[in-house]
């Protein structure tokens, strides 16, 4: 069993649509979840399955991408370098990270060979060392990478020439653990109040060392985002950075508002949360019955 959470550059219902249709026809593979937001432009899917079927099902997606997106047309909170943005396989029942890292690879070179679009590997499939962190990819959206990738030696594909494709741009395939999206919407409309905190909370600026984060304008709503990628929840759990952007967010005198996981969560991490704020120290994944159901 291996999970990919798919990154679309899309809030579109129809290509959304489109996608779920193809995905779920494809045997082996269950949608496990899906989710999309027109303030970030961007669509999740998360499918569970072995490998090759999982290859079938997120060739789907690109094929619909190829079609109904146009990178140059995007416009939306969320960096990004393609139309199928990241691609990342996480290793769970029977299956390792080296798995996960052969899986990326290979997918990688069918996606270049069918679409011709470039291909980056991150995480524990990086090819090599900077492109490990997908953050520094990332960093300026397409629109940067479209004129470093001429000129930065560390920005070149792993697959295909220093050009992006001229409607998909690029793509960012890779292994990781498992990842937990976890958003907190603040009660106000400053961006620049989310982009503090989320500043303030990065490895970078003395904050959590295994956390990604970004401010964003939640414009459709009439509210701000602490948008985070939690890396390691065991190092990092999610009630650690709900506490702390609560804390940094008292000091601008805003409250939190509400809070998102965007995809999948592991339990344990669940249960962490629920032992933290109801205080029962020794409480453990062993007391979850579905736990042992499963």
């Amino acid at each position: 069993m291996i999970q990919s959470a798919v990154n679309v550059s899309t809030s579109s219902e129809d290509v959304v649509r489109k996608m779920v249709s193809n995905i779920t026809c494809v045997e082996g593979i269950k949608l496990a979840d899906y989710s999309f937001d027109v303030d970030h432009n961007r669509s999740v899917f998360t499918l569970l399955g072995e490998g090759k079927a999982l290859q079938r099902a997120i060739l789907k997606i690109y094929e619909i991408a190829f079609c109904h997106i146009n990178i140059k047309k995007h416009r939306g909170e969320h960096p990004r370098l393609g139309a199928v943005d990241v691609v990342p396989f996480t290793p769970w029942k029977g299956s390792t990270m080296q798995e996960c890292c052969f899986l990326a690879w290979e997918l990688g070179k069918k996606v270049f060979e069918r679409f011709e679009v470039p291909v980056y590997f991150y995480g524990e499939a990086a090819r090599v060392p900077w492109h490990k962190d997908l953050s520094f990819l990332r960093r300026g959206g397409w629109e940067r990478l479209e004129k470093a990738i001429k000129e930065d030696p560390r920005l070149l594909p792993d697959i295909g020439s220093p050009r992006l494709h001229p409607t998909m741009g690029a793509t960012v395939i890779g292994a990781r653990g498992p990842l937990v999206a976890f958003n907190v919407n603040l009660d106000c409309k400053e961006i620049n109040v989310a982009r503090a905190i989320a500043s303030r909370i990065r490895k970078e600026m003395g904050g959590l060392g295994f956390v990604k984060a970004i401010g964003v304008n939640l414009r459709s709503r009439g509210m701000v985002q602490v948008s985070c990628n939690i890396l390691d929840y065991r190092k990092n759990p999610i009630y650690q950075v709900f506490e702390m952007i609560q804390l940094e967010a008292q000091k601008y005198g805003v409250s939190v508002k509400e809070t998102e996981i965007i995809g999948l969560v592991p339990l344990e991490a669940i249960v962490g949360t629920f032992s933290y704020y109801l205080k029962q120290p020794t409480f453990s994944m062993q007391q979850v019955l579905e736990n042992h159901l499963t």
